[in-house]
């Protein structure tokens, strides 16, 4: 077992930190590094690797075989025997995910501070300046997609208990949408915590994560209690819907108009709320009385010239 202090192993990784960073200074393609979460005592516990993006010049990407097709890639690099788990991002994607018009956007992160610790182009500082400072859009954004995760996941839940009977899975469907209820919570306060969030949560809502979390733990087999966990988190989206849906409400209210499920998922696109998120919210607003449910032709190719129906909302009020 091994001795180190929290105070060692802060400077141990600090010093791996240095290291890497003198590598990319000499290599002229590297511009810029950050750091994703913080080196502190209070975090270090929890730590066996460094994560970071790096920033190269464009045009310059090393492509692996094991990267396929996906646009994203990931290096891991290691120094002192301690593993950087590195993102490796092209300045014009990073200049895009400032902007929004990435999927992977730079929006803010309640959950992980982010220090730019290395940079020798002007343009990339400013930009992670400009990204950095918390901006009522993105809490806004970021409440939208937790919520998008808990409605999903309780409509999992619910068809779990009530039609299969399946107590165990309906458990996993349930602590997953507290663990979403947890970061939303977090996002509500406006802060950053980079421990673990659902027991800061809890501080703030005992009684909330009494129902939906420790009760259903410690008894995982008591219809009772996952019922009201259900109906409690139920409970929750009423009250908070109107706040947390808000970029999905404002646009159907902005448009007064039968827009197609596509449409919707395309205004979202580069964001980490997901079309089968929306779909799960849109009907949860419908089944609430909230939203009016129609269809929509879709085709299914660029060359169809038979359409189907994908679902339709408008918001009548």
């Amino acid at each position: 077992m091994s001795t180190e202090t929290d105070e060692q192993k802060v400077r141990r990784f600090e010093l791996a930190l240095e290291q890497v960073k003198e590598r990319f200074e000499e290599d002229r393609y590297v511009l810029a590094a950050v750091l994703v979460g913080s080196l502190s005592l209070e975090t270090i516990w929890r730590r066996d690797s460094i994560s970071m993006w790096i920033i190269e010049a464009d045009g310059v990407s090393r492509r692996l075989r094991s990267d396929g097709k996906d646009e994203r890639i990931y290096r891991i690099l290691v120094e002192d025997e301690i593993n950087i788990h590195a993102e490796i991002i092209p300045r014009t994607r990073f200049k895009q995910m400032v902007e929004g018009s990435s999927r992977t956007a730079f929006s803010c992160n309640y959950f992980a501070q982010r220090e730019l610790i290395y940079c020798k182009d002007a343009s990339i500082e400013q930009w992670f300046t400009q990204a950095l400072s918390v901006a009522t859009k993105d809490k806004e954004r970021e409440l939208l997609t937790f919520s998008t995760w808990t409605i999903y996941a309780i409509r999992q839940a619910c068809k779990l208990f009530e039609i299969r009977g399946d107590l165990q899975l309906a458990v996993q469907q349930v602590l997953s949408a507290a663990h979403s209820l947890a970061y939303t919570e977090i996002i509500r306060a406006g802060q950053v915590w980079e421990q673990e969030v659902i027991y800061k949560a809890m501080e703030s809502s005992p009684d909330l994560f009494q129902a939906v979390y420790l009760d259903v733990l410690s008894k995982p087999r008591n219809k009772k209690v996952i019922a009201f966990a259900i109906e409690t988190i139920e409970d929750y989206l009423s009250e908070h819907y109107q706040e947390h849906l808000k970029p999905l409400l404002s646009l159907l209210r902005k448009e007064n108009r039968v827009i197609p499920l596509s449409e919707i998922s395309d205004y979202f696109a580069f964001s980490q709320v997901y079309p089968w998120h929306l779909e799960a919210a849109c009907e949860w607003l419908h089944r609430h009385g909230h939203l009016e449910k129609l269809s929509a032709a879709f085709k299914l190719t660029s060359r169809s010239q038979v359409s189907v129906e994908e679902p339709a909302y408008f918001m009548d009020h």
